[in-house]
């Protein structure tokens, strides 16, 4: 009976792989079969908004599962029932933790490289895809956010060299995102007019935040099979999605720089070296000024994480952090005074009406719009976030990547109740879903049985959902 549930589940997965794949061919050479009745793609696109009501649900559980965990903790040590249930529950988890001997390497991972250049690969297609005449004939700018590059990349071509980088620092989004601004600049500067630099910039930004993936998961877990599903998850998640559709261009950009400062941030832990602080402290400027708010939610990330290490490193790592912050602080305070940019204290002031306990009441309603109502909906993908949430039923909060990982999702989890549904799908866009994705992912894996043909038809099927998805978000951008 079991044996044939097997042959059963693998038939299904077989055909949801091939039915994904047809989907992804018709989006591909027929990109409006989108809206065709009767298309795949079309019921691609119904299934994935039939499923979309539970994104909430999943989305609650990825934010607050490390709370459960912690309360169950502490009220373990004053309920004996409640501790008979941790302890069982605990066996269980563990039990997840012990691969399976026959499946402990899955040939699909036996090439990260190989799978890394591919997502890179996806990643740049997927980049060029909206300006695609069969999409976009009329090569219309896509993104809500990019005519505003253009127009500020425009700007900054007017003036003289020193004027040009002085508005970056101040008139351009208050001063909020120079090093994106002069990327795009000194682009241009060699003659490239500016709608071809930002409207193209995705190409660059999406193979470059799955190498960032890549080399935060490699570092900080070791395993280069994690690493490589991180990769290619990457190349199809919200930061690329949201980000086409948005055109969060800094904000992209911010979360390829939070990546390296982070795997910089596992080198200094391992090594303790000095030498490695200059990096972190000049990767830790680039991302303040590309995305202060990104900038903020990972160095309170980073605090976090050295509050969790071992006594003795945690002082160095907690003293690091501190240093950090203080630099970050002070070339802020610099730069409102000799550009005159607004400053991120200063903009908080301004986030009275979005932010506080009113908020709470409307958890609900409002999580319910992040993700299903803004953005077309792109953040309620059930797929990312399920797998996302299953991860915490065995991350290990004093191994190195998974602590950082738990602590990124805690720092963006306290706030994430206090602010209105636009804020919260920035700190959606902010969490660590790619590498959260890839432990879910591998946990399925081990612990489906059948082999290395059951894996592959689950990571099949799940990437191939996920292009379907990321080519219908651009087709809708």
């Amino acid at each position: 009976m079991r044996l044939s549930i097997g042959f059963v589940l693998d038939d299904a997965m077989a055909l949801l792989a091939i039915f994904e794949t047809i989907a992804l061919g018709q989006l591909v050479l027929h990109p409006f079969s989108l809206y065709t009745g009767g298309s795949f793609a079309s019921y691609q696109a119904r299934m994935f908004r039939g499923l979309a009501p539970l994104s909430p649900i999943l989305l609650a559980l990825l934010l607050y599962a490390w709370l459960a965990r912690l309360i169950l903790k502490v009220g373990r040590k004053h309920s004996t029932g409640l501790d008979r249930f941790s302890r069982t529950l605990s066996e269980k988890v563990r039990g997840l933790d012990k691969p399976n001997p026959s499946q402990a390497k899955f040939i699909l991972l036996h090439h990260p490289r190989l799978l890394l250049i591919v997502a890179m690969t996806a990643a740049v297609l997927l980049g060029l895809f909206p300006y695609w005449p069969g999409l976009n004939p009329d090569g219309n700018i896509v993104g809500t956010d990019t005519p505003l590059y253009i127009e500020w990349t425009r700007q900054m071509l007017g003036r003289p060299f020193p004027q040009a980088i002085s508005y970056a620092f101040s008139a351009a989004d208050s001063g909020f995102r120079p090093v994106p601004l002069i990327f795009f600049y000194l682009i241009a500067s060699l003659g490239v007019r500016p709608e071809q630099v930002v409207e193209f910039s995705p190409v660059i930004l999406g193979p470059l935040l799955s190498l960032a993936s890549f080399i935060f998961v490699r570092t900080g877990s070791g395993d280069n099979g994690t690493a490589a599903i991180a990769a290619l998850v990457t190349s199809f998640s919200f930061d690329v999605t949201v980000g086409i559709w948005a055109g969060y261009l800094a904000n992209w950009l911010g979360m390829i720089i939070a990546f390296f400062f982070l795997a910089a941030f596992f080198l200094f832990e391992k090594s303790k070296r000095k030498t490695i602080v200059i990096p972190l402290i000049l990767l830790s400027l680039a991302l303040l000024l590309t995305h202060p708010w990104t900038w903020a939610l990972i160095l309170t990330t980073t605090f976090f994480f050295a509050l969790t290490r071992r006594r003795d490193e945690r002082m160095l790592l907690i003293t690091s952090t501190i240093a950090l912050i203080a630099v970050g602080v002070i070339v802020e305070f610099a730069k409102s005074q000799i550009a005159g940019g607004a400053t991120l204290a200063g903009d908080l002031g301004t986030k009275g009406p979005v932010f506080g306990i009113p908020q709470v009441v409307m958890f609900w309603p409002n999580i319910f719009i992040a993700l299903n109502v803004f953005y077309d909906g792109l953040l309620g993908n059930v797929l990312l976030l399920g797998l996302s949430a299953l991860s915490f039923v065995k991350i290990r909060f004093h191994d190195k990547m998974e602590g950082m990982l738990a602590c990124w999702i805690a720092s963006a989890s306290a706030p994430f109740a206090l602010l209105n549904s636009f804020h919260q799908t920035r700190l959606i866009y902010d969490l660590p879903i790619p590498p959260l994705v890839a432990m879910g992912l591998l946990l399925l894996m081990s612990r489906a049985g059948g082999g290395n043909l059951r894996a592959s038809l689950i990571l099949l099927t799940a990437l191939l959902f996920s292009a379907n998805y990321a080519l219908a978000a651009v087709v809708q951008a």
